[in-house]
C-alpha cells in the first residue's frame, strides 16, 4: 500500500508479503524516499515510514510486525506537539541483514552488513557489522562469527 508510489524504489527480485506498508510523506524530491534492494523479502503487516530516506540493502530478511521510520516529531515545552516540525534523520540497512519479527528502527540508525536485530528489539542506535543485538533498547550481544 504505497503513498506517493514515485518516493519508491524497489530492486528486483523483492517479496512482500501481505500487509506491508510503504509510506513516503512530503513534498516530491528527486530522489526516492524509500529504497529496498535486490532480493529483499519484507513479511507480513511490516511497516516503513518516510520523510526524509531510508534504504534497505540486498538479500536482507525482514519479519513480520516490524516498524521502520526516519522521524519523530519535536518536543519542544509549551507548544503542542502536534503543531512542531518532524525531527528527520536517514535510516540505512545494510546487505544481508536479519530483522526479526516485531522489532523497531527508529530515526537516524545505520545498520552494518550482516547484522541480526533479535524479535522485539527497539534499535536506537547504530549497528555494526556483524552483530547480534537484542533488547530495549537494543545492545549488543553477540557477533557473528
Amino acid at each position: 500500500m504505497p503513498r506517493n508510489p514515485w518516493d519508491l524504489k524497489i530492486a528486483r527480485g523483492v517479496a512482500m508479503d501481505r500487509g506491508v506498508t510503504l509510506l513516503a510523506t512530503g513534498d516530491r524530491q528527486s530522489q526516492p524516499r524509500i529504497l529496498i534492494g535486490e532480493n529483499t523479502y519484507i513479511n507480513r503487516q511490516t511497516f516503513f515510514d518516510a520523510s526524509l530516506h531510508i534504504s534497505v540493502g540486498k538479500n536482507v530478511m525482514i519479519g513480520p510486525f516490524c516498524y521502520i521510520t526516519d522521524h519523530d516529531h519535536g518536543t519542544d515545552a509549551g507548544e503542542l506537539i502536534a503543531n512542531q516540525a518532524l525531527v528527520e534523520a536517514a535510516v540505512k540497512i545494510g546487505d544481508n541483514v536479519w530483522i526479526g519479527a516485531g522489532v523497531k528502527i527508529l530515526k537516524g540508525v545505520e545498520i552494518g552488513d550482516n547484522a541480526i536485530l533479535a524479535a522485539g528489539s527497539v534499535v536506537t542506535r547504530d549497528v555494526p557489522n556483524d552483530a547480534i543485538v537484542a533488547g530495549i533498547p537494543a545492545k549488543i550481544i553477540g557477533e557473528r562469527k
